[in-house]
């Protein structure tokens, strides 16, 4: 189920303004606690996401109730549904395993909540064991649960990708271009395709932006480079405008002729293995 999952987070960041909008319809100003579901949280998030209109009060209360009872919050309840509506067909039962499922990742309360109601989709994971285990490969790259965390508040697609391809840019930022894990998993950096957070990479080394830390260099020392999340996550005219001070075509020239290089590079490195092959 991990592997179906797809997540944008550029997308889910331009709906963070209708999310506050539900967010606020469910706060008390005169009271920070929890408050009870109302007909107007309904409605305002009908509005909001119509697929919500099919579902009953009924069955509206029943899953307020249950979130409820697990520490989320009305705000985070709505946040929730609208983000992804087929929560509400959910029984009870089915509402808890989900939420159970993230429990055993051990991000603790608050940080789960947070993650949850950011990426409401990731409530459609139901496979615990191939989760464990990613979540457990993700901890063995990147050291703590916090970390894992950070990374999925940034980059939650990462969660569908497969481990050897999360591997193959890990090994590029940590290995090549001599990142440090902090900055990593503060960034959208996994979210790039291999290909492209190469070919960024390529660019501005050749552009003379970038140079590699010593491999004994002081982490915490300042460096002229840029940071990882300018390179990454930024779209393809600010990347090549803002942070490398040239044209967007002439980025968009460079990819090409770095792609028929890389290419060039593939071909005559099979027709020497199997030169060698013909050899033996």
């Amino acid at each position: 189920m991990i592997r179906k999952l797809v997540f944008n987070a550029k997308v889910v960041l331009k709906q963070q303004p209708k999310f506050q909008l539900v967010k606020h319809l469910a706060t008390n100003s005169e009271s920070p606690k929890i408050v009870q579901l109302q007909q107007i949280h309904i409605d305002e998030a009908v509005k909001l996401e119509p697929n919500l209109s099919i579902f009953t009060s009924e069955v509206w209360r029943r899953a307020h109730e249950t979130f409820q009872n697990h520490g989320l919050e009305t705000g985070n309840f709505l946040r929730i549904v609208t983000g992804n509506p087929g929560v509400l067909r959910r029984t009870p039962d089915k509402i808890i395993n989900s939420l159970e499922i993230w429990r055993a990742c051990q991000f603790g309360e608050n940080l789960l909540h947070l993650l949850l109601t950011k990426y409401p989709e990731l409530l459609d994971v139901s496979d615990s064991h191939q989760l464990l285990s990613h979540i457990g490969f993700l901890k063995s790259r990147v050291s703590t649960s916090k970390n894992v965390w950070k990374l999925l508040m940034n980059s939650p697609d990462v969660i569908a990708q497969p481990e050897e391809v999360v591997e193959e840019k890990l090994n590029l930022m940590v290995d090549v271009m001599r990142l440090e894990v902090p900055e990593i998993v503060k960034s959208c950096a996994l979210t790039l395709p291999f290909e492209e957070l190469r070919c960024r990479h390529a660019f501005l080394l050749r552009l003379g932006l970038f140079k590699p830390r010593p491999l004994k260099a002081d982490p915490d020392e300042p460096t002229t480079n840029p940071k990882l999340y300018q390179i990454t996550d930024t779209s393809e005219k600010t990347f090549a405008t803002k942070i490398c001070h040239v044209t967007l075509p002439e980025f968009e020239a460079f990819k090409e002729l770095y792609a028929k290089e890389l290419e060039g590079k593939s071909r005559r490195s099979k027709e020497a293995e199997d030169l060698s092959d013909d050899e033996d």
